[in-house]
């Protein structure tokens, strides 16, 4: 349906309607964000914190850091990366899964290497 101030649209043009910008929320405080800027930096105090202290085995330690870390990445991903207001087909997920993959990869491939390290060298 068109807004009263633009011009109607052919038919063949209307589902392009969703790839334009949302600009009518300019005018609110972001609240959101800045929460999801608080949430991200508790999350990240945690973790050094955790670190700082030593108060847990290091398996433990490395446990708790992998979870805040997928934490932080899901409040990013909903917060700042927008991947919670699609506004079309889902075809981002398909590069998300993807760099999921490569993120897996690349982490376990890291506590690898530092497990035999002495193996190594």
């Amino acid at each position: 349906m068109s807004h009263p101030t633009e011009p109607a649209l052919h038919p063949d043009q209307e589902p392009v309607r969703y790839l334009h910008a949302h600009f009518e929320d300019d005018r609110r405080f972001p609240w959101g964000k800045l929460w999801g800027y608080v949430g991200s930096l508790a999350l990240t105090f945690a973790a050094f914190g955790a670190v700082a202290q030593h108060l847990w085995p290091p398996t433990a330690l490395m446990t708790l850091i992998l979870g805040l870390a997928v934490a932080q990445a899901g409040l990013q991903l909903g917060v700042f990366m927008h991947l919670r207001e699609s506004r079309g087909p889902s075809w981002q997920i398909a590069g998300l899964a993807l760099a999921l993959f490569i993120a897996v990869g690349l982490v376990g491939m890291s506590i690898w290497v530092m497990l035999f390290k002495s193996g190594v060298s």
